[in-house]
């Protein structure tokens, strides 16, 4: 099935000519040929991008991944090399951050990494790529703990509304949304203002981290392994 799917976006990056990389009015799309591969809480799994890396050229898989990705903080190059399944959040944890508060945390604390809700959320990996049934404007990524957000975050430390990322004039900013535990870029809280974002740049929100990549850095990192 995963191999069907990827022959299909073969096919359309060849053949559209809306989703070709040397097309610069598409370089920065909400929408793309990644977008069918995204699980409900906006994520991708590491075993889809590895197959389509193993599959396709360099350019290729450029024009797939299409826009920046959010890795998170346990996806180095050695930990990878371990990884061979999802990590999207399991059935029986999905009540228990339903209707509940933001949880104040000490962002030194790791404890909350441990186990719950958010233990996935180190491993995950969230394209700044829309699904298909997204309901939110375009070029507007938002990232909380509840449903409707574009990259949904399950952990009483994520805000329900917790940041927002912009494409604007082909860059990309971040603003957080009043959270209860704040965004760090570089380790520095920011505030409503937007704040770009470049290649490689470690994003915190609340004590989740997780890198912002280029297509072309995350090409690097999975050549690692």
């Amino acid at each position: 099935m995963v191999k069907g799917i990827f022959n299909r976006v073969k096919k359309r990056l060849k053949g559209e000519e809306n989703f070709s990389p040397d097309n610069p009015s598409a370089e920065f799309a909400s929408v793309g040929p990644l977008s069918s591969m995204l699980g409900p809480s906006g994520r991708i799994t590491l075993a889809s991008l590895k197959w389509y890396f193993n599959e396709s050229s360099k350019k290729d898989f450029i024009a797939f991944v299409q826009n920046p990705v959010l890795v998170g903080s346990a996806l180095n190059a050695e930990s990878l090399a371990a990884m061979e399944h999802s990590y999207d959040e399991p059935a029986e944890n999905r009540s228990l951050t339903k209707s509940g508060k933001t949880m104040v945390v000490n962002i030194d604390d790791h404890l909350s990494k441990r186990s719950g809700p958010g233990s996935s959320l180190p491993y995950a990996i969230y394209p700044l790529m829309k699904r298909l049934d997204a309901q939110s404007p375009p070029l507007i990524f938002t990232l909380g703990r509840t449903r409707g957000n574009d990259m949904i975050m399950k952990d009483l430390a994520i805000s329900k509304r917790h940041a927002v990322i912009r494409i604007s004039k082909g860059s990309f900013f971040i603003e957080d949304c009043r959270s209860t535990n704040g965004t760090r870029i570089k380790g520095r809280r920011i505030a409503e203002k937007p704040v770009l974002l470049n290649d490689k740049d470690v994003i915190e929100l609340g004590n989740y981290k997780f890198t912002f990549l280029h297509p072309s850095s995350l090409h690097d990192l999975l050549n690692k392994i």
